[in-house]
């Protein structure tokens, strides 16, 4: 090749199937192992870690109510990342469903533990508890997030 002469630009391929693969064969669902979901199991184990440190809520269901949306989502969502990784991918509409579970619990927990601790005297437990129901209520709104985002996925 001569030393002045300029090489053609790489061809790229966007639609590219593996050796095997038919075009018009169906594929399967394979959903994005996101930043989404680590971001909500981080918020999740952020609300236990405060919860630990400020567990008296006054009201007995919103103490149960936070504790068991706390853990109960760690599980699912350790879970769910532990399948992907495994190339178990959750069905659509399971997904879907978890995380619109996720944002009414983690939503109605936040509001629950704010209002406990709203009128409650300046101290470093309730600055955590308000803390703690804040993240809470984000954690939600970032599972309403995942549920748009997986509802407008493609099949």
């Amino acid at each position: 090749m001569a030393e002045n002469s300029v090489a053609p630009a790489p061809r790229i391929h966007h639609s590219v199937l593996p050796v095997g693969i038919h075009p018009t064969a169906p594929r399967e669902y394979r959903p994005p192992l996101s930043i989404i979901k680590f971001l909500e199991l981080s918020l999740a184990v952020t609300c236990t870690t405060l919860h630990y440190y400020s567990f008296n809520d006054g009201d007995l269901v919103t103490g149960f109510l936070a504790t068991g949306t706390f853990c109960g989502f760690i599980v699912i969502l350790f879970t769910v990342m532990a399948g992907y990784l495994m190339k178990a991918h959750l069905h659509r509409r399971l997904s879907i469903f978890y995380s619109l579970l996720g944002c009414v619990c983690f939503l109605t927990s936040g509001v629950f533990i704010i209002e406990a601790w709203e009128h409650a005297f300046r101290t470093r437990t309730r600055d955590l508890a308000i803390t703690k129901g804040s993240i809470a209520v984000i954690n939600g709104v970032i599972f309403l997030m995942d549920t748009i985002f997986t509802f407008r996925e493609r099949k």
